[in-house]
C-alpha cells in the first residue's frame, strides 16, 4: 500500500492471498468523501491494484461516496463493499474476480422501500450468500442475499416483524448469527438464529435489562398523515405510561437527526427525549419526515435542494393532524431534537408561522447557517449533497436553509446544547443561535456546552446532565398538568 495513504478497513481472504482496503489520502474524515479508494493486494503478485471507480463515482448521484465495510466471499471470488451517499440511498457493490473475465462490479439488487444500513457491515455466511442489515418504515431487519453474483438476486428476510435489529455477528462456522434486537415491547437483548433463508427460529440468549420487568413504560404506535403535498408520512408516537388514548395532552415533538435515518418503531433507552419526555407525561410525536431512511428512494431523495421547506412541512403537517385527531394540545406544544434533529428544532423556532406555536424547545447540536457548515464541518459534502452545489454555486438554496435568516421573529425559550469538541457540528453554531436570542432578541435561552464532548454525548455524567436540563427546562416552559382523566399518570 501507498504508504502516504491512510487504511480506513480492511478484509482478508480466508487463504490470505489477497486483502481488500478501502483506503484515503489523509486522516481528515473530509478525504473520505470522493477521494477514498479501493485498493486490493495479491500476494502472487505483491502487488496492489485499484478498482475502476466510475460506478461509484462519474455515474453515481454524487461522487461524495464513502467507501466501507469490504468483505470477501470464502472463497475470495467475490468482495461485497459499501457506498454510502449523504442524501441518497446507501448501496451494495459487488465484485467478482474470474480468471476468464477478469473483474467485475455492479450494485446489488435491493427492492426500492428497502434502506441498506450503513452502520453496519455485510458479512459473508457458509452457504447462505451474505448477511445485511435493511430498513424499511421505522423497523431494521437482517436480511440475506443468496447469489451476489447475479445482479437480478433478490435478498429475504431473515428476521421478519416489528423488530429493530442493531449489531449482528456470525459464528466461526459462519452458519448462525447472533445479533442485537428489539421491538416496541421490548427493550433490546441478544438473539440468535440460523442463517437459512426462510428460518423463523431465533430465541433471545440474554436479559440484559431485568428490573424493567415490572416499570410502568411509555408505550409506541406508528401515525400516519398527508404533508402539503399529499404524500403520505408516518412518526412513532408514544403515549405516557398507563395512557390508551392520548386526549388533549402537552405534546412534544421530537425530531431525529441525521436526516438520513429514522425514529425506530421500538422500546429505547433514550437520553435525547423521545423515552424521557413521555415517561414524565408528555405525548412524543416523532415524524419521519422527507429525507428518512426506509420510506422509499424517492421519500429519501425528495429533500434534496429542499431543506427547511419540505420537512419543515411534513412535520408541521403530522402535528396539525396530532391536533385534529385530539390527541395533542394546540397551546401545549414543544419541539427537541439533536443533530439534525437540533437543525430542524432551530428552524420551527425560526420560522414566521411557525414558530409562535412552541412554548418551548431543546436543540441539541443544531446547525445555525448552512453556509458556515459548509466551511466548519468534517464531511462538508453532506451541504454540497442537500444544496445541490457549493455555497457560491447556490448562494439562494444556503440562505433558504438557514435558519439565521429569519431568526428575529423567534419567540420560544430555548435550550442549546453542544459538545465543545463536536467536529460534525461544531459549537460556533450553537453560539451564535445564543447570541441572536439571548443578545439580540431577549428571548429566554441557555447554552449548555459539554467539554471534550463530540458530535454525541459519551458519558454518564453528560447524559444525565442534559436530561436533568431538558427536564427543568420543560417543566418551566411547558409544566404537565394532569387532567381528572390522567389518573394513570397520578399514581
Amino acid at each position: 500500500i501507498d504508504e502516504n495513504r491512510v487504511l480506513v478497513a480492511w478484509d482478508v481472504t480466508r487463504d490470505e492471498s489477497k486483502i481488500a482496503m478501502i483506503t484515503r489520502p489523509t486522516n481528515e474524515l473530509i478525504t473520505n468523501e470522493g477521494w477514498s479508494t479501493v485498493d486490493i493486494w495479491e500476494r502472487s503478485t505483491g502487488k496492489v491494484k485499484r478498482l475502476q471507480d466510475t460506478l461509484w463515482r462519474k455515474e453515481a448521484p454524487s461522487p461524495y461516496g464513502w467507501l466501507d465495510a469490504p468483505s470477501w466471499s470464502p472463497d475470495g471470488s467475490i468482495l461485497t463493499f459499501t457506498v454510502d451517499f449523504d442524501g441518497y440511498p446507501t448501496e451494495i457493490l459487488v465484485t467478482t474476480f474470474g480468471k476468464k473475465a477478469g473483474q467485475k462490479t455492479h450494485r446489488m439488487k435491493r427492492p426500492r422501500a428497502l434502506t441498506v444500513n450503513g452502520g453496519t457491515s455485510p458479512q459473508w455466511t457458509t452457504g447462505a450468500g451474505f448477511v445485511f442489515v435493511g430498513e424499511e418504515k421505522a423497523r431494521v431487519r437482517l436480511y440475506s442475499l443468496p447469489d451476489a453474483t447475479d445482479p437480478d438476486s433478490g435478498a429475504t428476510v431473515l428476521t421478519a416483524g416489528d423488530v429493530v435489529v442493531g449489531a449482528f455477528a456470525l459464528s466461526p462456522n459462519r452458519k448462525r448469527v447472533a445479533f442485537a434486537m428489539s421491538n416496541p415491547t421490548s427493550f433490546g437483548d441478544v438473539f440468535v438464529a440460523s442463517v437459512k433463508p426462510g428460518t423463523k427460529n431465533y430465541r433471545q440468549v440474554s436479559v440484559i435489562n431485568p428490573q424493567v420487568s415490572d416499570w410502568a413504560l411509555p408505550t409506541h404506535q406508528v401515525v400516519q398523515w398527508k404533508s402539503t403535498d399529499g404524500t403520505q408520512v408516518e412518526g412513532i408516537l408514544t403515549l405516557p405510561p398507563g395512557v390508551t388514548e392520548a386526549r388533549g395532552l402537552p405534546m412534544v415533538v421530537y425530531i431525529h437527526g441525521g436526516p438520513a435515518s429514522s425514529t425506530k418503531f421500538r422500546r429505547r433507552f433514550w437520553g435525547y427525549g423521545r423515552t424521557l419526555m413521555s415517561a414524565l407525561g408528555y405525548v412524543t410525536f416523532s415524524p419521519n419526515y422527507r429525507g428518512s431512511t426506509g420510506f422509499g428512494d424517492k421519500f429519501l431523495v425528495d429533500l434534496i435542494g429542499r431543506k427547511n421547506d419540505i420537512d419543515v412541512a411534513d412535520i408541521m403537517t403530522g402535528v396539525d393532524a396530532m391536533i385534529a385527531r385530539g390527541i395533542a394540545d394546540p397551546n401545549r406544544l414543544g419541539v427537541m431534537g439533536w443533530s439534525n434533529g437540533g437543525y430542524l428544532t432551530n428552524c420551527l423556532i425560526a420560522h414566521p408561522e411557525h414558530g409562535k406555536r412552541f412554548k418551548v424547545a431543546s436543540s441539541g447540536a443544531g446547525v445555525f447557517d448552512t453556509a458556515m457548515q459548509w466551511m466548519i464541518e468534517d464531511t462538508p459534502g453532506h451541504v454540497v449533497n442537500y444544496s445541490k452545489g457549493l455555497p457560491w454555486q447556490r448562494p439562494d438554496r444556503m440562505i433558504k436553509s438557514s435558519p439565521l435568516y429569519t431568526i428575529d421573529t423567534a419567540v420560544t425559550p430555548t435550550l442549546i446544547h453542544v459538545g465543545e469538541k463536536d467536529p460534525r457540528v461544531p459549537q460556533q453554531h450553537s453560539i451564535a443561535l445564543h447570541r441572536a436570542l439571548h443578545t439580540y432578541l431577549k428571548v429566554p435561552t441557555e447554552l449548555v456546552i459539554y467539554p471534550k464532548m463530540g458530535h454525541g454525548l459519551r458519558t454518564w455524567g453528560d447524559k444525565l446532565t442534559k436530561m436533568e436540563w431538558d427536564i427543568a427546562w420543560f417543566e418551566k416552559y411547558l409544566p404537565v398538568k394532569l387532567k381528572s382523566t390522567d389518573k394513570s399518570l397520578a399514581k
